[in-house]
């Protein structure tokens, strides 16, 4: 039992790094160009939060070479001067995901202020947790009455109807459905929030 356990642990690490290493293969070059570019919009925004900076050039070829060279500075920093297919960058992208150190994002924050990529995944779980735990079980229920209503009477309307719309519904990508019901309850109708779960008043009923 114990051999059989130890074989299990060691076969999913096994697909774990396969499939990071894959990951970080099919996205790395795309990823490096995202980040860089993320980084220059970080100097010229904190470079435009602080006019004096601005200021304190004479030339325009000046402030564009203060910029370079800051953000050559924040490039060195992440270690992305190296190229994203050296084993050195590789190796260190797959240890920091085990070790769920997603680093820091750039344009958003968690609630708390952190722009650390896993405090904004942990403070997003638990209501996507909810989310999804609720949505299964309505469409459980759903999906267990149609199905034993459908069943129960083999070639009518119904069966039809249920099986085409069965068909066509899994035939559309997930994150595409989701984006229409967004617009349809939450802009459109204006039934549910688009974003997130509002916070509801001790004061009210």
């Amino acid at each position: 039992m114990k051999k059989y356990i130890a074989t299990r642990t060691a076969t999913m690490f096994g697909v774990l790094l396969i499939t990071l290493l894959i990951t970080i293969l099919l996205v790395g070059s795309n990823m490096d160009t995202i980040l860089k570019q993320g980084i220059v919009f970080q100097v010229r925004s904190e470079i435009i939060e602080n006019p004096a900076i601005a200021e304190s050039f004479s030339s325009v070829k000046d402030f564009e070479a203060f910029i370079q060279d800051q953000t050559n500075q924040k490039i060195k920093h992440l270690g992305l001067d190296e190229p994203w297919y050296s084993p050195q960058r590789i190796g260190l992208t797959m240890y920091k995901i085990i070790l769920l150190d997603f680093g820091q994002a750039t344009f958003l924050t968690s609630d708390s202020g952190s722009s650390d990529v896993k405090d904004i995944i942990f403070e997003k779980l638990p209501k996507t947790i909810l989310l999804f735990t609720s949505a299964t079980v309505i469409i459980s229920i759903i999906g267990i009455f149609v199905g034993a209503l459908a069943a129960s009477k083999v070639g009518s309307i119904i069966d039809r109807i249920t099986s085409s719309f069965a068909i066509i519904s899994s035939s559309f990508p997930v994150w595409w459905i989701g984006m229409l019901m967004i617009f349809l309850f939450a802009f459109t109708y204006q039934i549910f929030p688009a974003r997130a779960t509002p916070d509801i008043p001790a004061s009210s009923p």
